[in-house]
């Protein structure tokens, strides 16, 4: 898919996610709001097309509810910790937009304490004691 192509069809995810999602308000009387505008980030997990298209049925399905990562991972790439609310579209492994996620809920927890249902973002050499950035994912909408 070209980049064209690629940006096409997430403007158009995004729209339809909008209104299932019931993220646009009133628009009749206000107009459009911010969250409606700005289409948020895209992204996929995995390495492979496989993993990507096996974290997205789960997500679908809702075997998982959250990913974790070290929060040492975030601050080696100046990322900052993700906040409830914040929105995101996950890609399948053609890089087809397929879900739209919100954070419900974000803990900072050692990694002894992470969720067994959380997929595992990044991370070698896990101790006990890592802290780790754990966030809950809610599906507003799926295709």
């Amino acid at each position: 898919m070209t980049p064209e192509e690629t940006d096409g069809a997430l403007d158009t995810f995004w729209r339809v996610a909008v209104f299932h999602a019931r993220l646009n308000g009133v628009p009749s009387y206000f107009g459009p709001t911010p969250l409606e505008v700005v289409r948020p980030p895209a992204w996929s997990y995995g390495e492979t097309p496989e993993e990507a298209d096996a974290f997205l049925a789960s997500v679908r399905s809702g075997a998982t509810t959250a990913t974790a990562m070290p929060l040492a991972e975030l601050e080696q790439v100046g990322e900052p910790v993700p906040q409830p609310g914040e929105l995101g579209i996950v890609l399948d492994g053609r890089g087809d937009p397929q879900a739209l996620v919100s954070v419900s809920e974000v803990l900072l927890v050692p990694y002894a304490e992470v969720d067994p249902g959380s997929t595992l973002v990044e991370g070698e050499g896990l101790v006990a004691d890592t802290p780790m950035v754990v966030q809950r994912l809610k599906v507003l909408h799926a295709d």
